[in-house]
This record gives C-alpha cells, sequence and structure tokens, in this order.
C-alpha cells in the first residue's frame, strides 16, 4: 500500500509539474515560430512586390535575380524553364513580344512547411491596354530559403478552371428579346445575364388570341457534374421540368422532360439552330404529354429590334397631351 501510494504522489508530480513545463516549452517554441515565419512572411510578400515592380518596367534581369540560380518556371503545358539564365530569356522575350504588357498580383496565402520552405498560392491578372481585356490567372510559388535569404524556387502556371460564364459564352448570343409567331399564337422571349453571370433567365410569354395564356420561366445552367447545359423550368401554372442541353454540328439538341400541374409527365426532344445573330429555328418532335402523342412543331425565332428611343420634343408633346 505505501509503495503504491509513493508511485501514485509520483504521477501526480509528473502531472502537475513535469508536464507544464513540456508545454511551456512548446509556447515558446511555438511562439519562436510564429515570429519568424510574421517575418518570412513579410519578405516573400515583398518578393511579389519586387517581381511585380521589375515585371512592369520590362527589366528581365531584376525579375530573374528573384530566383534561385536552378529554380523552375513550369507553365500550363507542362513545359519546364530551369536556370536563372533561361528564366531572363523568357521574360526578355515576353517583354519583346508584348511592349505594353503589365501585371498585378492578388496573394491568396502563404503557407510554411519547416522553416525553410514555404508555398504561396496567387493570382495573376494583366494590365493590357486600352481596348483590350485583360486575362486571370493562378500560381504557385515553393519559396526556398538559402544562406538567410528567400528566393523563389519553383513557380508554377495553374489552369484556370473555366467559371459559368465562360460556359455560357457559347449561348450568350441568345441575351434580348425575340419573337416567334404560329398559327397557334404568338411567343415572345426575353433572356438576360442573372446571378452574377451565373445563369441565363428566359421569360418566356405565349399569347394566344392576343391573350396571355401561359409564362414560362427558364433557367440555363452550366452542370459542372455532368459537363452540360442544363435548364430548370417552371410555368405560371404551377408545372415544372428539366432539360439538358448537347451541341451538334449546327447547334444544339436539347431532351426536356416536365411534370404538369395535372400530374401528368411530359417530354419532348428540341433543336435550336442558328441562322445568324439575330435568328434561329427551334424545332420540337417526339412530344409526348401524358398518353398524348403531339404533333411535331417547328419555328423561325427572331430578335426583336429594341424600340426607338423617344426625341426629347416626342416626348415633350407626349406630356403635353396628357
Amino acid at each position: 500500500m505505501v509503495k503504491k501510494s509513493a508511485l501514485v504522489c509520483f504521477a501526480m508530480w509528473l502531472v502537475t509539474a513535469v508536464v507544464p513545463m513540456i508545454a511551456l516549452a512548446q509556447t515558446v517554441e511555438e511562439n519562436k515560430l510564429t515570429a519568424d515565419n510574421a517575418a518570412s512572411e513579410v519578405a516573400i510578400r515583398s518578393i511579389a512586390e519586387e517581381f511585380v515592380k521589375a515585371y512592369n518596367a520590362h527589366d528581365a534581369k531584376a525579375v530573374a535575380e528573384l530566383f534561385l540560380p536552378q529554380a523552375q518556371i513550369i507553365d500550363e503545358a507542362d513545359i519546364t524553364i530551369q536556370g536563372q539564365e533561361n528564366i531572363q530569356v523568357l521574360f526578355a522575350n515576353v517583354f519583346a513580344e508584348n511592349p505594353e504588357t503589365a501585371i498585378s498580383i492578388q496573394i491568396e496565402s502563404i503557407r510554411f512547411i519547416g522553416t525553410n520552405l514555404a508555398m504561396e498560392m496567387g493570382t495573376t491578372k494583366t494590365l493590357p491596354p486600352a481596348g483590350q481585356t485583360s486575362e486571370v490567372g493562378r500560381y504557385s510559388v515553393l519559396h526556398i530559403m538559402q544562406d538567410g535569404k528567400w528566393s523563389m524556387g519553383m513557380v508554377r502556371d495553374i489552369p484556370m478552371e473555366p467559371t459559368h460564364r465562360d460556359h455560357l459564352e457559347s449561348l450568350a448570343w441568345l441575351v434580348g428579346d425575340w419573337i416567334d409567331e404560329s398559327r397557334g399564337g404568338i411567343v415572345r422571349t426575353s433572356c438576360r445575364w442573372a446571378d452574377n453571370d451565373s445563369f441565363l433567365l428566359q421569360e418566356i410569354t405565349i399569347l394566344q388570341s392576343n391573350q396571355e395564356s401561359l409564362k414560362i420561366s427558364q433557367r440555363i445552367g452550366w452542370d459542372p457534374l455532368a459537363k452540360q447545359f442544363k435548364t430548370w423550368i417552371f410555368d405560371s401554372e404551377g408545372g415544372y421540368g428539366e432539360s439538358r442541353w448537347t451541341p451538334t454540328e449546327t447547334g444544339w439538341l436539347i431532351k426536356a422532360t416536365s411534370v404538369n400541374s395535372d400530374a401528368t409527365t411530359a417530354s419532348a426532344t428540341h433543336q435550336i439552330e442558328p441562322t445568324g445573330l439575330d435568328r434561329y429555328v427551334f424545332t420540337s418532335v417526339d412530344r409526348v404529354s401524358g398518353n398524348e402523342l403531339l404533333a411535331s412543331v417547328q419555328v423561325i425565332v427572331v430578335r426583336q429590334a429594341p424600340l426607338p428611343l423617344q426625341s426629347e420634343s416626342t416626348a415633350t408633346e407626349i406630356n403635353k397631351s396628357k
């Protein structure tokens, strides 16, 4: 019993005395690492600033001096440029071919790996002359500390994933107001960008005998899982549906399914074939609603010209007549 009590007392001493000392030592070490990392981060951010300054001054030598002697640059095609001299030649050629080129850098994160390595992630943006479009790219930089100095050891261009807007550019011609007339009535369609340009929103009004009979709202977006366009459809009677788009040689093939307000289902295969920026042919086949097979449809849809702006004198006359 005495021996057991002594062991218990000794264990308690370890917990109350030794463990706090270990924790204190760990805290001191962590504080030192934090302070070292803070100073290193300032140095790494300074390298980014110096890079932008040298790049925008078209000083290839100054750009290369920010790299280690055996540093590498790897582009999106996995082509590697190695060595400070080759890096200088690379940038000299870039500046010669693009005499007005300039960039800005946005650092997203700096993560330290031990005390001599750090990984920087960020984006670059070109600053083109007036009238030209800027380009955005992603990059990573492996910074290495040698002889007490941080330098770039490996720079890699990271392929940019297309945004939803990028994907939808192939349907951007649909933006605007459209009309098609057939024996069954008039269909007016208004299409615009929505939600940070992540979707195209179509508002469709169907007129029969000059009276509104149905309104349909369609939201077209990019499905990143299926890698194709998808449409979500809702109508003013409570029906809903969806469709998926597949590109063809002449336009788009659209497979649509829906549920009507009376709980019956419907399906159809549509085709859209542009014949210019202001005109396209819409064809719908294999149309089924409930158990009924419907006739195929083909219409020509044309862009509506914008209403003419009223002149000041015309607007004044209108106001006087009120």
